[in-house]
């Protein structure tokens, strides 16, 4: 970074909510450096501000009459579910875990929608006792289940069919949900039959479609195949549209980290609300990541440099365990100084951390200035799957996180201790 040390957005970060003043990278009106001095290092950052921004995004592309449902996984700390629930939405949840995370942080469940590929018999019995929104059902298989939890309270559940309408969404492969070869959902082909199990079971309601296609989609035509497939199946006989109420688009609204821009969520609304409003349908979004993901980051200590033939790292205290979405992904996170150096020159760097796995990156030929041990670095957009996906992997503590609310600063998880790695194990 050249020039001297200024003011304004933080190049590469999808939220106005960094930004530098001084030189010295803030979240909202809080120094980063200051809670690395407060709270230690790896630490994720979360920003408030942004987070409200990005749901009222989605409340006025899709209306109030839209469900939004924020999908846990992405980040599942109780603050940020407090947060965002105080913001009007519901849930979107895939485990029974998930559902208990609500419960701890005393949040409501009739807002909640229920989907995963293969639901245990205890978690579809907790689900219909905290009386949801409704399941996606993802497999015949599941039917009996929720019968028969259906039966035990004496009310039917209901349930939206989840089709799989092999769409091509054109993200990461391990990311892609809603083609042939994809495990979720019911493919088209074969979903007549389930909805005739549904109809025909007196504990099942059939109350609407899911068709989330799955994450990071950058444009609104994978969106409107889908509808458009669903569609054409729901008008193929009556039984499949008596009826239903809900459209549950998915998520996926892609953010602008790596390559190509964020998704416009209003293009999307605009392709669909029309058509789901002639049938009375009420569209129901699961954004994780898009509401999260630009609002946070994981900031980390430089340890030291190295050269290697024709490379040259950066070892970082942050790893794979604390971030697995490089590894995992091949996911690009901009990495940026937490302080600015005037006229230091770049140089291109693969940014490593201390974890014994050559796949244990955050960043490869990245531009940065040279850094002494002890400089700080920020990775962005490592709001969504950043600490909810975090390991123990070589008997590392997962880090801390804090959340910023403009000049307020809340711990809202502590670094584990060494103690807690150990404090489940039995001494046979």
């Amino acid at each position: 970074m050249t020039g001297a040390a200024s003011s304004g957005p933080c190049p590469g970060s999808g939220s106005p909510d960094f930004a530098y003043c001084g030189g010295q990278l803030h979240c909202e009106q809080v120094a980063i450096a200051d809670l690395v001095e407060r709270f230690g290092s790896p630490l994720y950052v979360y920003s408030a501000a942004t987070m409200r921004d990005r749901v009222q995004r989605v409340r006025r592309a899709f209306g109030e009459q839209a469900h939004i449902c924020y999908a846990v996984k992405a980040n599942s700390n109780l603050s940020v579910l407090r947060l965002l629930h105080e913001q009007g939405c519901g849930f979107d949840l895939v485990s029974g875990g998930e559902l208990e995370r609500l419960h701890a942080a005393e949040l409501p469940t009739n807002q909640v929608v229920f989907a995963g590929v293969g639901k245990q018999s205890w978690e579809v019995e907790a689900a219909v006792s905290a009386g949801l929104l409704f399941f996606n059902v993802e497999s015949s298989c599941e039917l009996p289940l929720l019968s028969a939890a259906g039966a035990a309270a004496q009310r039917p559940v209901a349930v939206a069919l989840r089709l799989n309408p092999n769409v091509e969404a054109n993200t990461h492969a391990y990311i892609s949900t809603g083609k042939d070869e994809n495990k979720f959902g019911v493919a088209i082909d074969r979903a007549k039959d389930v909805v005739a199990q549904i109809v025909a079971d007196p504990w099942l309601q059939l109350v609407g479609y899911h068709a989330h296609l799955g994450s990071q989609l950058r444009t609104v035509d994978p969106y409107v195949q889908a509808l458009d497939r669903v569609l054409e199946f729901v008008d193929g006989a009556s039984e499949r549209s008596d009826g239903v109420r809900y459209y549950d688009l998915g998520g996926g609204f892609g953010i602008s980290y790596g390559e190509g821009a964020a998704l416009d969520v209003a293009e999307v609304a605009d392709a669909l609300l029309p058509r789901l409003e002639q049938r009375s349908w009420r569209p129901v979004v699961e954004p994780g990541r898009f509401l999260v993901g630009d609002a946070g980051v994981l900031v980390t200590s430089v340890l030291g440099e190295k050269s290697q033939g024709r490379s040259e790292f950066l070892l970082v205290d942050a790893a794979m365990n604390d971030l697995m979405r490089p590894a995992l992904y091949q996911a690009e996170h901009a990495i940026v100084p937490v302080v600015q150096r005037p006229n230091a020159a770049l140089r291109t760097v693969d940014v490593v951390g201390p974890v014994c796995e050559t796949g244990d990156f955050l960043g490869r030929a990245r531009s940065l200035p040279r850094c002494d041990r002890g400089d700080l670095l920020a990775v962005l957009a490592a709001g969504a799957y950043g600490a909810s996906m975090a390991s123990n992997y070589n008997s590392r503590r997962r880090s801390a996180e804090v959340l910023v609310d403009g000049e307020q600063v809340r711990l809202v998880r502590r670094r584990e201790s060494f103690a807690q790695l150990f404090q489940d194990e039995i001494d046979a």
